[in-house]
């Protein structure tokens, strides 16, 4: 099976050229591939008219190869589009076009029903660069990528001897470099890039392939539980056995408070800054804010990314067919804990890798999973306390956040817990806790709860 997978590396400088021409260039494509793009929908929109009306004439749709004189409206799109935009080199050109002919393609029945409009492309698109416009290399320890850019009209303008610019990339972490380290040595099969501009800063994606090694076969009754909290960020815990893991979480946390006292230092500075910082106005007062801003969004993105890649590894560690987490659905979002760690994003991630691994991902509802114990189902907002889990009912105790994960990690946990409350309704011993004390979960701040 291949997997195709994405990185993302800044440009730190162009190698062969100065930045204000490289920027320069990088922006007359910019501009043609915006103008590829919205010019290749118009031509499938008027293609499609044409279309129609030549069924209405002949009966049947035309034959694009005897109408066109092209297979597909591709070709025809790139003949009338190449002299518009000159500056482009052919191959990647090519690809921009493909790109808004395979977006018509996936939305044209939706346009057509008035369910959704024609696409647009604004202004700072991606560049689009096809793998063999691309080259890795290393010269000792930094990472160039040569990258073909222009046309051959263009490159004369631009007096260079040819169309190919080296880029110093920032190779970042470990597991970035090894990426690079097996596209050089042909372990990973280089694919399409893009170029994007992001918060004034150039960053060149590259796309990589290779086929996915055979796995250890997973079980299909084995299921990992993930809870969310306050005390862990993440604690998992297995439908069979005691085996449990932890993320405490604190890293981003810690990082985030940093980031937030230097921001406050640099608004206090701003009311006294120099011609540096206030001669070209606010923009120029704020950059250094942007740039905390975008660190911490970058080590958040880089966290989750490496908490992510930890918890399928435990996953496929216990051969778990299924992880099993929460379902955020309803979840207050302007809470501080989801707005300062992105526990959305984590479980994106964790999504997306689980699948490459063939793990499935089920949502559940979290309600009263705090609150059940794992060993014999009694449930009661009295049975946690903190970190603690003390079951009222069959008096088992242990760590409260395990006691949770045991539960999400509970096939058709769901299911269960609305049998328990309907059973537990119906007690008619007066010594046994109601479930109006059972439901009353909104007090209960050590984990993310629904609101009631």
């Amino acid at each position: 099976m291949k997997i195709i997978k994405e990185m993302r590396y800044q440009i730190v400088k162009p190698i062969d050229s100065d930045w204000k021409t490289f920027e320069q260039v990088l922006r007359v494509l910019q501009q043609e591939t915006r103008t590829a793009l919205n010019r290749t929908i118009q031509l499938a929109w008027e293609y499609h008219g044409f279309s129609a009306s030549y069924k209405d004439t002949h009966g049947v749709y035309p034959n694009n190869k005897d109408i066109l004189n092209y297979q597909r409206v591709h070709g025809y799109a790139y003949k009338r589009i190449r002299t518009e935009c000159p500056n482009m080199y052919s191959k990647n050109l090519s690809q921009t076009i493909k790109r808004a002919a395979d977006k018509w393609k996936s939305c044209s029945k939706d346009v057509l029903r008035g369910d959704s409009s024609i696409p647009s492309y604004g202004k700072d698109q991606p560049l689009d660069l096809v793998n063999t416009s691309l080259k890795v290399f290393k010269n000792y320890q930094h990472y160039i990528v040569e990258i073909g850019l222009t046309s051959t009209k263009f490159r004369e303008e631009l007096g260079r001897a040819n169309n190919r610019f080296q880029v110093l990339i920032h190779s970042g972490e470990k597991a970035k470099r090894i990426i690079l380290d097996r596209i050089i040595d042909n372990t990973y099969k280089l694919g399409v890039g893009k170029i994007i501009k992001r918060h004034g800063n150039w960053f060149l994606h590259l796309n990589y392939q290779f086929e996915k090694k055979e796995a250890t076969p997973l079980d299909p009754d084995s299921i990992m539980g993930i809870d969310l909290g306050l005390n862990n960020a993440v604690y998992m815990a297995f439908n069979h056995g005691l085996q449990r893991y932890k993320i405490v979480g604190s890293e981003i946390e810690n990082f985030r408070k940093q980031i937030q006292q230097r921001r406050k230092q640099l608004l206090v500075e701003s009311k006294y800054a120099g011609p540096g910082r206030s001669g070209h106005g606010i923009k120029t007062k704020i950059a250094p804010l942007d740039v905390l801003a975008n660190k911490v969004e970058n080590f958040r993105n880089y966290m989750n990314h490496k908490y992510a890649r930890y918890i399928v590894k435990m996953a496929l560690k216990h051969r778990c067919a299924t992880i099993q987490m929460e379902d955020l659905t309803g979840i207050n979002k302007t809470s501080a804990f989801l707005k300062n760690w992105s526990y959305y994003d984590l479980q994106k991630k964790i999504e997306y890798k689980a699948n490459e691994v063939g793990i499935q991902v089920i949502k559940m509802n979290p309600q009263y999973t705090s609150q059940r114990c794992n060993r014999c189902g009694y449930i009661n907002k009295e049975n946690r306390d903190k970190q603690i889990f003390e079951c009222l009912d069959c008096g088992l105790k242990i760590n409260a956040d395990f006691n949770a994960a045991k539960n999400i990690a509970t096939a058709n946990i769901e299911k269960i817990i609305a049998e328990t409350i309907i059973k537990q309704t119906s007690w008619g011993d007066s010594d046994r806790p109601k479930i109006d004390e059972v439901s009353q979960n909104v007090g209960d701040n050590t984990r993310l709860r629904y609101p009631q």
